[in-house]
């Protein structure tokens, strides 16, 4: 198998379209956003979302696979990053590409001087856990109230990779 990693460009926005979508019906409870609610938007939509995110498209023999996003965190996040839409498709889990997307994080944050990592993840979702810890990702004590579904609470989880937070 060989695996592509693309910092998306606006000019990727239906790669993204198609990628995010497809997550979203493959695993319609593991993100804050809905199919439903993102199904029609328009292109320029997408185009804006590369514009503020950095966007990891992965490929493996040419099909799209995979996406990640990474942004600057809020202060309230306690961390340098935080990842986010973070989605393997179902016949390539197990197989290495969440240890390659990671290492492409990693190389983002150095580049961005970014020491700690962040993300968020529902606390049922056992088998996303199960991978993060195995990357080295710590859980966070106590859960924290989600910004996209209110009322639910999510389990926020950390690793450094050097040096101090800023």
């Amino acid at each position: 198998m060989k695996l592509n990693l693309d910092k998306a460009t606006t000019d990727d926005f239906k790669r993204l379209k198609n990628l995010r979508l497809s997550a979203l019906k493959d695993s319609p409870n593991a993100f804050g956003a809905k199919y439903s609610d993102l199904k029609d938007r328009p292109d320029n939509y997408w185009q804006q979302l590369i514009k503020v995110s950095n966007w990891c498209l992965v490929s493996a023999d040419g099909l799209d696979i995979a996406l990640l996003a990474v942004d600057k965190a809020d202060k309230d996040r306690k961390s340098d990053c935080w990842l986010s839409s973070w989605w393997i498709d179902e016949n390539y889990r197990g197989k290495g590409v969440s240890k390659v997307m990671a290492e492409w994080v990693y190389n983002l944050c150095r580049e961005k001087g970014w020491q700690k990592i962040g993300l968020g993840v529902w606390p049922d979702n056992k088998n996303a856990i199960a991978v993060y810890l195995k990357l080295g990702f710590e859980l966070a004590n106590g859960l924290m109230p989600s910004r996209s579904i209110p009322g639910l609470m999510y389990q926020p989880m950390y690793k450094s990779i050097g040096g101090d937070s800023k």
